[in-house]
């Protein structure tokens, strides 16, 4: 059974990528690295969209709250009476007109639109910590596909190999020569058809890890994974990570890498949430103070029914609430905001915790990993490599059992697979360590190493 790493497209997806072709440039289908599908990914995530939206709704009730209530107006007929509802008939009949004006406690108006500022400010934060986690999360679906795509090319490259270890078993017990067996040639089949289904198996997984990759992309970019990925795709390469910043880690220095975070957008996003909260300490705190107002009308009186000229009247007013039953009620709003803010500094205090515990224990995985490698490059894969031919020089010269040359080339393959999968570990370990340095060095933000 022959095996290839090419995709096929049934009629249907042909048929879509023959429509895209018409609307998109063909250089958009070209191979594209996973810099590139970052890159994409962040340009067509909707939750950026909508965060931006929000800020911009933020600011423009900002830029609104900061205004006077609108004044009352009032009009109305006084004392007109009842017997004839003639308008000159007594003294005391008006036509009254009337505005007033009331005014926001203390400093209300300004705080409050400083309170949906420090909200506003927080979302270019939010986008910011959201695109380094696109960065990682995109990165590490790729190298999913990467790992999974690597090992079919090991096992579909290995395979050769066991086809002409079953043909030799073959062809030495069609001749009775040597030792070989039947049990050989059918241990030989199956662990053929195992490889096999082994294969079946790691391209079920590539499969999932581009499907999952491609919810992140537009459908341009969807065929030009696919497209990527039939070709010859290697292990991207990664710079290491700051020199600083490394030895931070291995002295395991909380303080410096509390140091670190402290330009992190998801911090700085809940400082900005800290500062919007004890804003709303001081907005509760404006209710202890006087809600004061203005009053103004004329009154406009008619001639009497002798055709003299009566006075009209003009008043105004002040008003002023009286704070007799109100303390408890403001008491408790000003405690529920001072509390609320206090809860932000702990969420605050708790992501620092969070982070730095990631932080030191992705660095201890990425050293244990970079151990294993070295293990693998120094010694198990040599050693494996040199099983493998003693057990089939054994075998060529009667003087061993074929179980054992399987098993050796078993054995060999596992260890290069294991070997992928240690240095692909170590690749996501790395990406996610530089989600920490974001805000803090831009070299996270080059992208060099997609």
């Amino acid at each position: 059974m022959q095996h290839t790493n090419k995709f096929h497209f049934s009629p249907s997806s042909l048929a879509l990528f023959v429509m895209l072709m018409s609307t998109f440039p063909f250089s958009v289908f070209a191979v594209i690295t996973m810099q590139d599908a970052v890159k994409i990914a962040i340009a067509h995530d909707p939750w950026l969209t909508g965060n931006q939206l929000q800020e911009q709704a933020l600011r423009a009730a900002s830029e609104g709250v900061n205004n006077l209530p609108d004044p009352m107006l009032t009009m109305g007929l006084l004392n007109l009476p009842s017997d004839g509802f003639a308008f000159n008939q007594e003294a005391m009949t008006q036509f009254k007109v009337g505005i007033a004006q009331t005014f926001p406690r203390g400093d209300s108006l300004a705080i409050k639109q400083q309170q949906l500022s420090y909200q506003a400010d927080q979302h270019p934060y939010q986008r910011e910590d959201r695109k380094a986690k696109i960065q990682v999360t995109v990165s590490q679906l790729w190298l999913n596909a990467i790992k999974a795509d690597q090992t079919i090319r090991l096992i579909e490259r290995d395979r050769v190999l066991f086809e002409q270890l079953v043909d030799i078993v073959k062809a030495s017990y069609s001749s009775a020569q040597g030792n070989t067996r039947q049990q050989d040639v059918i241990s030989a089949q199956l662990e053929l058809a195992r490889l096999d289904d082994r294969l079946t198996a790691v391209n079920s997984q590539r499969d999932m890890a581009l499907t999952n990759l491609s919810e992140w992309l537009s459908p341009a970019a969807q065929l030009a994974v696919y497209e990527t990925f039939a070709a010859n795709t290697s292990i991207p390469t990664s710079p290491e990570l700051p020199d600083a910043f490394t030895v931070l880690l291995q002295r395991a220095d909380n303080m410096g890498l509390l140091q670190v975070l402290t330009q992190h957008p998801a911090l700085l996003a809940i400082e900005q949430s800290a500062k919007a909260g004890d804003t709303a300490v001081n907005l509760a705190q404006q209710k202890y103070k006087p809600q004061w107002g203005v009053n103004a009308s004329y009154a406009y009186r008619d001639d009497d029914q002798l055709g003299q000229s009566r006075a009209d009247f003009f008043s105004i007013g002040i008003t002023v609430d009286v704070p007799l039953f109100g303390y408890a009620q403001q008491d408790s709003e000003v405690a529920a905001s001072r509390l609320t803010a206090q809860a932000i500094e702990t969420d605050k205090r708790l992501l620092q915790q969070r982070m730095l515990a990631q932080m030191l224990s992705l660095y201890q995985q990425k050293t244990r990993f970079g151990q294993r490698e070295a293990g693998f490059l120094t010694a198990i894969l040599p050693q494996t490599q040199e099983q493998a031919d003693a057990s089939l020089s054994a075998y060529t010269t009667d003087d061993g059992d074929f179980s054992e040359v399987m098993r050796a080339r078993i054995s060999q393959l596992s260890a290069h697979i294991d070997l992928i999968d240690i240095q692909i570990e170590k690749f996501k370990i790395r990406i996610q360590l530089w989600y920490f340095l974001e805000g803090h060095t831009s070299s996270y933000n080059t992208g060099e190493y997609r």
